[in-house]
């Protein structure tokens, strides 16, 4: 076997080794690949079994809260305490931001509205009326960026369903 045979040879060693590493990495990166699908699936599926015992439990707290059973009671005790005091603490909180809750679903609004932008409640008595910009002499360089209602020209958030000055569902 002259030079040029073993030449020949040990380029075929080393290309059958460059293609056997590389089949190794394709097929290594596959199997992280189908790892992490698995594992996201997994964190998915955990998630929706907690979400089911929470509901559970949540069933369970409302039929036994009345008349709770000897081994829950403190369970029971802390649940009630805990939720008044988060009730209060979110009342503390809404006021330092200026905010409401709308009568008819709940939701934080502005003390200043006199619609809910969530279900479109009209608001009895807002703390104060907001001066909304007269869509016809304000320019569009003036005009607040986002939603503007076309009804009174106030603006409005993306996510807001109805008007807070005029009640106009957009």
């Amino acid at each position: 076997m002259g030079f040029l045979d073993s030449m020949k040879d040990f380029a075929g060693k080393v290309g059958n080794t460059i293609e056997n590493g590389a089949k190794s990495v394709s097929d290594g990166s596959k199997k992280m690949a189908e790892k992490a699908r698995i594992k996201k699936e997994i964190s998915q599926l955990e998630t929706e079994v907690n979400a089911a015992y929470i509901s559970i439990g949540k069933v369970f707290f409302e039929k036994i809260s009345a008349n709770p059973e000897p081994e829950c009671e403190n369970a029971v005790e802390t649940i009630v305490t805990k939720g008044e005091r988060i009730e209060q603490l979110r009342g503390i909180l809404s006021n330092l931001e200026d905010k409401i809750a709308c009568p008819s679903c709940g939701a934080d609004i502005a003390k200043t509205q006199k619609f809910c932008d969530k279900c479109g409640a009209k608001i009895e008595e807002p703390v104060a009326a907001v001066e909304k910009p007269d869509p016809i002499v304000a320019s569009a360089s003036e005009q607040p960026a986002g939603k503007v209602c076309p009804e009174c020209g106030a603006s409005a958030e993306a996510d807001q369903l109805f008007c807070q000055q005029c009640g106009k569902k957009f």
